[in-house]
């Protein structure tokens, strides 16, 4: 994972696997397993809904996790006016997939960008 920290692209599903596994490592040592997920609950900022729709574009999910993704952006309502200041942090289980955080502050990439939403019901591989 941190060689490929770098890539924007890549950072949700990181961020969201690392999550996964410290809660896994709880079962070895809970002690220190709790202190890193503290210590991760201020820097979630790739698991934001702002952010999430990077990992479209990244290589680390497999095509049925872009397409949920893709699949639940299409679904979202965009809303009339995007949020300011700091991110809002949702919590994270060891269920969270990268799709259930995406919301209505998900379609911020696209619609800075201009990009059309037609495209996010094309098949992952087209």
């Amino acid at each position: 994972m941190w060689m490929s920290s770098t890539l924007a692209a890549d950072a949700p599903a990181n961020d969201l696997q690392f999550m996964k596994d410290m809660m896994k490592f709880k079962r070895t040592d809970p002690e220190i397993a709790q202190a890193v997920l503290q210590k991760l609950e201020n820097h979630k900022w790739y698991l934001t809904q702002e952010v999430v729709p990077f990992a479209l574009f990244g290589s680390r999910l497999s095509d049925k996790e872009k397409q949920d993704i893709a699949a639940k952006l299409h679904a979202t309502e965009k809303p009339d006016s995007f949020r300011r200041g700091k991110p809002m942090f949702t919590q994270v289980t060891a269920k969270t997939t990268l799709a259930d955080l995406v919301g209505p502050e998900s379609h911020l990439l696209l619609d800075t960008l201009g990009i059309e939403y037609d495209w996010l019901l094309q098949p992952v591989a087209t």
